[in-house]
């Protein structure tokens, strides 16, 4: 019976493997003072770029960028651009695990950003939901 399900196992590993994971991390903080925004961060394992999306919490603003997922690097800079034409930059400086962390930095009118990621924004164990694809 175990010989029947090692080739079957073989495969599914396979598959999984060449799919990849994608971890995600909770992603809050504020621009300004009064303006609250959460979102999540994301990355794959068969990718270097990952990708964050976060919104104000009246949902009028939207905020989105990528970093070098692949960089480990406790210290990163991050490109920010929101849909009301603002862009700016964020300095994070990441826990040793790099799975969470806090940052800050200025939109090009003088906004400033903070920011919190994984465990330090209140979400779950560093490493986030996992999934499949």
């Amino acid at each position: 019976m175990l010989r029947k399900f090692l080739p079957l196992s073989a495969v599914l590993l396979a598959g999984a493997c060449a799919a990849g994971q994608t971890i995600e991390v909770p992603v809050t903080g504020s621009l300004g003072e009064k303006a609250p925004f959460r979102g999540v961060a994301r990355a794959s394992t068969n990718s270097p770029l990952g990708v964050y999306l976060v919104q104000t919490a009246d949902e009028r603003l939207t905020c989105h960028g990528s970093y070098n997922a692949a960089d480990v690097t406790p210290r990163i800079i991050v490109a920010v651009s929101c849909q009301d034409g603002r862009y700016g930059a964020i300095e994070l400086l990441r826990s040793i695990d790099l799975m969470s962390g806090t940052g800050k930095g200025m939109l090009n009118d003088g906004t400033p950003v903070r920011v919190a990621f994984g465990e330090k924004a209140g979400g779950e164990k560093a490493g986030g939901e996992k999934t499949g694809g």
